[in-house]
Protein backbone atom coordinates (compact mmCIF):
# COMPACT_ATOMS: atom_id res chain seq x y z
CA UNK A 1 0.00 0.00 0.00
CA UNK A 2 3.03 2.24 -0.55
CA UNK A 3 3.56 4.40 -3.68
CA UNK A 4 7.04 5.76 -4.42
CA UNK A 5 8.45 7.89 -7.24
CA UNK A 6 11.94 8.86 -8.25
CA UNK A 7 13.54 12.25 -8.75
CA UNK A 8 12.35 13.97 -11.94
CA UNK A 9 15.96 14.63 -12.98
CA UNK A 10 17.31 11.19 -12.09
CA UNK A 11 15.18 8.06 -12.55
CA UNK A 12 17.63 6.10 -10.42
CA UNK A 13 17.34 8.38 -7.36
CA UNK A 14 14.53 7.29 -5.05
CA UNK A 15 15.66 8.79 -1.76
CA UNK A 16 13.54 11.84 -0.83
CA UNK A 17 15.79 14.77 0.12
CA UNK A 18 15.36 18.53 0.08
CA UNK A 19 17.14 18.94 -3.27
CA UNK A 20 15.13 16.45 -5.37
CA UNK A 21 11.50 15.57 -6.12
CA UNK A 22 11.55 11.92 -5.06
CA UNK A 23 8.86 10.98 -2.59
CA UNK A 24 6.25 8.51 -1.44
CA UNK A 25 2.65 8.15 -0.31
CA UNK A 26 0.90 5.56 1.78
CA UNK A 27 -2.74 4.78 1.02
CA UNK A 28 -5.14 3.30 3.52
CA UNK A 29 -8.20 1.76 1.82
CA UNK A 30 -7.57 -1.85 0.92
CA UNK A 31 -4.89 -4.45 1.50
CA UNK A 32 -3.03 -4.55 -1.85
CA UNK A 33 -2.37 -2.19 -4.74
CA UNK A 34 -3.62 -4.03 -7.83
CA UNK A 35 -2.76 -1.66 -10.68
CA UNK A 36 -2.73 1.83 -12.09
CA UNK A 37 -3.05 3.77 -15.33
CA UNK A 38 -2.08 7.23 -16.51
CA UNK A 39 -5.01 9.32 -17.79
CA UNK A 40 -5.19 12.87 -19.11
CA UNK A 41 -4.47 14.86 -15.93
CA UNK A 42 -4.00 12.23 -13.25
CA UNK A 43 -2.78 8.76 -12.43
CA UNK A 44 -5.51 6.36 -11.34
CA UNK A 45 -4.54 3.73 -8.77
CA UNK A 46 -6.67 0.79 -7.69
CA UNK A 47 -6.42 -1.37 -4.62
CA UNK A 48 -8.48 -4.52 -4.13
CA UNK A 49 -11.44 -2.47 -2.81
CA UNK A 50 -10.91 1.18 -3.80
CA UNK A 51 -9.79 3.68 -6.41
CA UNK A 52 -7.49 6.68 -5.96
CA UNK A 53 -6.55 9.68 -8.09
CA UNK A 54 -2.93 10.81 -7.89
CA UNK A 55 -2.07 14.19 -9.43
CA UNK A 56 0.94 16.50 -9.60
CA UNK A 57 0.80 19.31 -7.03
CA UNK A 58 4.39 20.60 -7.21
CA UNK A 59 7.07 20.91 -4.52
CA UNK A 60 7.60 20.08 -1.77
CA UNK A 61 5.18 17.12 -1.92
CA UNK A 62 5.24 16.63 -5.73
CA UNK A 63 2.14 14.39 -5.84
CA UNK A 64 -1.12 14.37 -3.92
CA UNK A 65 -3.67 11.58 -3.75
CA UNK A 66 -7.45 11.50 -3.26
CA UNK A 67 -9.83 8.63 -2.61
CA UNK A 68 -12.30 8.57 -5.55
CA UNK A 69 -14.34 5.47 -4.81
CA UNK A 70 -14.51 2.84 -2.10
CA UNK A 71 -16.03 -0.58 -2.65
CA UNK A 72 -14.90 -1.01 -6.27
CA UNK A 73 -11.45 -2.41 -7.02
CA UNK A 74 -9.59 -3.82 -10.01
CA UNK A 75 -9.71 -7.50 -10.95
CA UNK A 76 -6.16 -7.62 -12.35
CA UNK A 77 -3.16 -5.34 -12.94
CA UNK A 78 -3.96 -5.01 -16.68
CA UNK A 79 -7.76 -4.78 -16.44
CA UNK A 80 -8.00 -0.97 -16.85
CA UNK A 81 -8.13 0.64 -20.30
CA UNK A 82 -7.73 4.26 -21.40
CA UNK A 83 -10.18 5.12 -24.19
CA UNK A 84 -11.38 8.28 -25.99
CA UNK A 85 -14.55 7.96 -23.88
CA UNK A 86 -12.84 7.71 -20.49
CA UNK A 87 -11.19 4.98 -18.45
CA UNK A 88 -12.93 1.60 -18.30
CA UNK A 89 -12.12 -1.26 -15.98
CA UNK A 90 -13.35 -4.59 -14.66
CA UNK A 91 -13.56 -5.67 -11.05
CA UNK A 92 -14.99 -8.73 -9.35
CA UNK A 93 -18.52 -7.31 -9.38
CA UNK A 94 -18.89 -5.74 -12.81
CA UNK A 95 -17.64 -3.12 -15.25
CA UNK A 96 -17.05 0.57 -14.58
CA UNK A 97 -16.20 3.86 -16.27
CA UNK A 98 -14.36 6.91 -14.98
CA UNK A 99 -14.65 10.32 -16.66
CA UNK A 100 -14.33 12.64 -13.68
CA UNK A 101 -16.62 10.41 -11.61
CA UNK A 102 -17.20 6.67 -11.33
CA UNK A 103 -20.24 5.08 -12.97
CA UNK A 104 -21.29 1.45 -13.20
CA UNK A 105 -21.93 0.03 -16.68
CA UNK A 106 -25.28 -1.74 -17.11
CA UNK A 107 -24.24 -5.08 -18.58
CA UNK A 108 -26.59 -7.42 -20.45
CA UNK A 109 -24.03 -10.27 -20.30
CA UNK A 110 -23.09 -9.85 -16.63
CA UNK A 111 -24.35 -13.29 -15.56
CA UNK A 112 -22.66 -15.03 -18.50
CA UNK A 113 -19.26 -13.57 -17.58
CA UNK A 114 -19.23 -13.74 -13.80
CA UNK A 115 -21.12 -17.00 -13.34
CA UNK A 116 -18.40 -18.84 -15.28
CA UNK A 117 -15.24 -17.01 -14.27
CA UNK A 118 -12.07 -18.56 -12.83
CA UNK A 119 -11.36 -16.43 -9.76
CA UNK A 120 -8.00 -18.15 -9.18
CA UNK A 121 -6.79 -16.88 -12.58
CA UNK A 122 -8.29 -13.39 -12.30
CA UNK A 123 -4.88 -11.65 -12.54
CA UNK A 124 -4.57 -12.90 -16.13
CA UNK A 125 -7.53 -10.72 -17.14
CA UNK A 126 -6.50 -7.83 -19.35
CA UNK A 127 -8.36 -5.03 -21.07
CA UNK A 128 -7.94 -3.86 -24.65
CA UNK A 129 -9.07 -1.04 -26.92
CA UNK A 130 -10.16 -1.29 -30.55
CA UNK A 131 -10.89 2.36 -31.22
CA UNK A 132 -11.59 1.83 -34.94
CA UNK A 133 -14.90 0.25 -33.87
CA UNK A 134 -15.41 2.19 -30.57
CA UNK A 135 -14.84 -0.98 -28.57
CA UNK A 136 -13.28 -1.70 -25.21
CA UNK A 137 -13.05 -5.27 -23.97
CA UNK A 138 -11.50 -7.81 -21.66
CA UNK A 139 -9.94 -11.23 -22.25
CA UNK A 140 -10.41 -13.54 -19.27
CA UNK A 141 -10.22 -17.13 -18.03
CA UNK A 142 -13.50 -19.04 -17.82
CA UNK A 143 -14.36 -21.38 -14.96
CA UNK A 144 -13.18 -24.64 -16.54
CA UNK A 145 -9.92 -23.26 -17.95
CA UNK A 146 -6.56 -22.19 -16.57
CA UNK A 147 -5.65 -19.89 -19.48
CA UNK A 148 -7.45 -17.07 -21.26
CA UNK A 149 -10.19 -18.45 -23.51
CA UNK A 150 -13.00 -15.87 -23.62
CA UNK A 151 -13.64 -12.18 -24.17
CA UNK A 152 -16.35 -9.63 -23.47
CA UNK A 153 -16.60 -6.41 -25.49
CA UNK A 154 -18.45 -3.14 -24.85
CA UNK A 155 -19.19 -0.69 -27.68
CA UNK A 156 -19.16 2.68 -25.93
CA UNK A 157 -20.72 4.48 -28.91
CA UNK A 158 -23.69 2.13 -29.32
CA UNK A 159 -23.86 0.99 -25.65
CA UNK A 160 -23.98 -2.70 -26.63
CA UNK A 161 -22.23 -5.84 -25.36
CA UNK A 162 -20.85 -8.87 -27.21
CA UNK A 163 -19.18 -12.07 -26.00
CA UNK A 164 -17.01 -14.70 -27.64
CA UNK A 165 -14.34 -17.36 -27.29
CA UNK A 166 -10.78 -16.49 -28.28
CA UNK A 167 -7.33 -16.89 -26.70
CA UNK A 168 -5.25 -13.72 -26.72
CA UNK A 169 -2.57 -12.92 -24.14
CA UNK A 170 -1.60 -9.34 -25.04
CA UNK A 171 -3.02 -6.58 -27.26
CA UNK A 172 -1.69 -3.39 -28.85
CA UNK A 173 -4.22 -1.15 -30.59
CA UNK A 174 -3.51 0.57 -33.89
CA UNK A 175 -1.17 3.53 -33.70
CA UNK A 176 2.39 2.26 -33.64
CA UNK A 177 1.25 -0.25 -36.28
CA UNK A 178 -1.45 0.06 -38.93
CA UNK A 179 -3.61 -2.66 -37.39
CA UNK A 180 -4.18 -3.94 -33.84
CA UNK A 181 -1.72 -6.65 -32.87
CA UNK A 182 -2.22 -9.47 -30.39
CA UNK A 183 -0.43 -12.57 -29.19
CA UNK A 184 -2.00 -16.01 -28.96
CA UNK A 185 -1.26 -19.71 -28.94
CA UNK A 186 -2.43 -22.62 -31.10
CA UNK A 187 -1.26 -26.17 -30.31
CA UNK A 188 1.60 -24.85 -28.12
CA UNK A 189 2.82 -22.58 -30.93
CA UNK A 190 2.97 -18.85 -30.22
CA UNK A 191 1.66 -16.40 -32.83
CA UNK A 192 1.61 -12.64 -33.36
CA UNK A 193 -1.69 -11.72 -35.01
CA UNK A 194 -2.68 -8.75 -37.14
CA UNK A 195 -6.33 -8.07 -36.33
CA UNK A 196 -8.84 -6.21 -38.53
CA UNK A 197 -6.63 -6.87 -41.58
CA UNK A 198 -8.37 -8.57 -44.51
CA UNK A 199 -11.15 -11.14 -44.53
CA UNK A 200 -9.24 -14.44 -44.33
CA UNK A 201 -7.18 -16.40 -41.79
CA UNK A 202 -3.63 -16.10 -43.16
CA UNK A 203 -4.68 -17.21 -46.64
CA UNK A 204 -7.31 -19.74 -45.53
CA UNK A 205 -11.09 -19.21 -45.44
CA UNK A 206 -12.50 -17.77 -42.24
CA UNK A 207 -14.64 -20.80 -41.31
CA UNK A 208 -16.73 -21.58 -38.24
CA UNK A 209 -17.36 -17.91 -37.44
CA UNK A 210 -20.70 -16.32 -36.64
CA UNK A 211 -22.52 -13.53 -34.84
CA UNK A 212 -25.75 -14.37 -33.05
CA UNK A 213 -28.35 -12.24 -31.34
CA UNK A 214 -29.86 -12.95 -27.96
CA UNK A 215 -33.49 -14.12 -27.77
CA UNK A 216 -36.06 -11.50 -28.67
CA UNK A 217 -39.87 -11.61 -28.40
CA UNK A 218 -41.71 -11.42 -31.70
CA UNK A 219 -44.72 -9.84 -29.95
CA UNK A 220 -44.79 -7.63 -26.81
CA UNK A 221 -44.01 -9.72 -23.72
CA UNK A 222 -44.21 -12.92 -25.78
CA UNK A 223 -47.95 -13.31 -25.11
CA UNK A 224 -48.72 -14.42 -28.66
CA UNK A 225 -47.21 -16.86 -31.07
CA UNK A 226 -45.89 -15.27 -34.23
CA UNK A 227 -45.77 -16.70 -37.72
CA UNK A 228 -42.73 -15.70 -39.79
CA UNK A 229 -43.07 -16.42 -43.48
CA UNK A 230 -40.46 -14.22 -45.14
CA UNK A 231 -37.08 -12.63 -44.36
CA UNK A 232 -35.67 -9.75 -46.43
CA UNK A 233 -31.89 -9.60 -45.91
CA UNK A 234 -29.98 -6.33 -45.96
CA UNK A 235 -26.35 -7.30 -46.56
CA UNK A 236 -23.56 -5.42 -48.29
CA UNK A 237 -20.63 -7.64 -49.28
CA UNK A 238 -17.35 -5.77 -48.82
CA UNK A 239 -14.72 -8.49 -49.23
CA UNK A 240 -12.35 -9.31 -52.07
CA UNK A 241 -14.19 -12.49 -53.08
CA UNK A 242 -16.17 -10.80 -55.84
CA UNK A 243 -19.74 -11.59 -56.86
CA UNK A 244 -19.66 -15.17 -55.50
CA UNK A 245 -19.48 -14.20 -51.81
CA UNK A 246 -22.04 -15.99 -49.62
CA UNK A 247 -23.07 -16.16 -45.97
CA UNK A 248 -25.77 -18.09 -44.12
CA UNK A 249 -28.82 -16.69 -42.33
CA UNK A 250 -29.96 -18.96 -39.49
CA UNK A 251 -33.24 -18.53 -37.59
CA UNK A 252 -33.70 -20.38 -34.30
CA UNK A 253 -36.82 -20.31 -32.15
CA UNK A 254 -38.34 -21.39 -28.87
CA UNK A 255 -41.90 -21.36 -27.55
CA UNK A 256 -41.16 -21.21 -23.80
CA UNK A 257 -38.19 -19.77 -21.84
CA UNK A 258 -37.12 -23.23 -20.63
CA UNK A 259 -37.14 -24.80 -24.10
CA UNK A 260 -33.99 -25.49 -26.09
CA UNK A 261 -33.47 -23.46 -29.24
CA UNK A 262 -34.66 -25.16 -32.41
CA UNK A 263 -33.00 -24.36 -35.73
CA UNK A 264 -35.89 -23.67 -38.12
CA UNK A 265 -34.06 -22.54 -41.24
CA UNK A 266 -30.53 -22.11 -42.60
CA UNK A 267 -30.37 -20.38 -45.96
CA UNK A 268 -27.62 -18.93 -48.12
CA UNK A 269 -27.52 -15.20 -48.84
CA UNK A 270 -25.70 -13.66 -51.81
CA UNK A 271 -25.47 -10.11 -53.15
CA UNK A 272 -28.56 -10.74 -55.31
CA UNK A 273 -30.78 -12.46 -52.71
CA UNK A 274 -34.09 -10.57 -52.42
CA UNK A 275 -35.94 -12.70 -49.87
CA UNK A 276 -35.80 -15.92 -47.88
CA UNK A 277 -38.96 -18.00 -47.52
CA UNK A 278 -39.67 -19.43 -44.07
CA UNK A 279 -42.46 -21.09 -42.08
CA UNK A 280 -41.74 -20.48 -38.41
CA UNK A 281 -44.24 -20.29 -35.55
CA UNK A 282 -42.79 -19.29 -32.19
CA UNK A 283 -42.78 -16.79 -29.33
CA UNK A 284 -39.05 -16.06 -29.30
CA UNK A 285 -36.49 -15.91 -32.07
CA UNK A 286 -32.70 -15.84 -32.35
CA UNK A 287 -31.04 -14.50 -35.49
CA UNK A 288 -27.61 -15.72 -36.54
CA UNK A 289 -25.31 -14.82 -39.44
CA UNK A 290 -22.54 -17.35 -40.08
CA UNK A 291 -19.84 -18.34 -42.57
CA UNK A 292 -20.95 -20.63 -45.40
CA UNK A 293 -18.64 -23.51 -44.45
CA UNK A 294 -20.26 -26.01 -46.84
CA UNK A 295 -19.35 -24.00 -49.93
CA UNK A 296 -16.19 -24.45 -52.03
CA UNK A 297 -12.88 -23.14 -50.74
CA UNK A 298 -12.63 -20.64 -53.60
CA UNK A 299 -16.04 -19.18 -52.73
CA UNK A 300 -15.23 -18.96 -49.02
CA UNK A 301 -12.06 -16.92 -49.58
CA UNK A 302 -12.22 -13.14 -49.30
CA UNK A 303 -15.75 -12.97 -47.84
CA UNK A 304 -16.54 -9.73 -46.04
CA UNK A 305 -19.92 -8.20 -45.27
CA UNK A 306 -21.88 -5.57 -43.38
CA UNK A 307 -25.36 -6.17 -41.97
CA UNK A 308 -28.09 -3.56 -42.32
CA UNK A 309 -31.76 -3.61 -41.27
CA UNK A 310 -33.06 -7.13 -41.81
CA UNK A 311 -36.84 -7.22 -42.25
CA UNK A 312 -39.24 -10.05 -41.42
CA UNK A 313 -42.80 -10.62 -42.61
CA UNK A 314 -44.65 -11.60 -39.43
CA UNK A 315 -48.22 -11.83 -38.14
CA UNK A 316 -49.83 -12.89 -34.82
CA UNK A 317 -50.77 -16.58 -34.76
CA UNK A 318 -52.77 -17.33 -31.62
CA UNK A 319 -52.04 -17.68 -27.87
CA UNK A 320 -51.98 -21.45 -27.40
Amino acid sequence: MFICWSDQENAGDWEPIATNTAGSLRISSGSDIIGGISSREEILVWTDISMYSMSYIGPPFTFGINLINQGVGLIGPKAAVNTPDGVYWMDRKGFYRYAGSVSSLPCSVHYYVFSDFNEEQSFKTFGFLNKQFNEVGWFYVSGDSTEIDRYVVYNYAERTWTIGQLARYAWLDEGLSTYPRATGEVSSTQYLYNHENGNDADGSPMDNVYIQSSDFDMQPDGDYYTFIRKVIPDVKFTGSGGADQTINFVLKSRDFPGDSLTTDTTQTVTSTTQKLDARIRARQLTFRVESDDDNTSETRLGVGWRLGDTRMDVKPDGRR
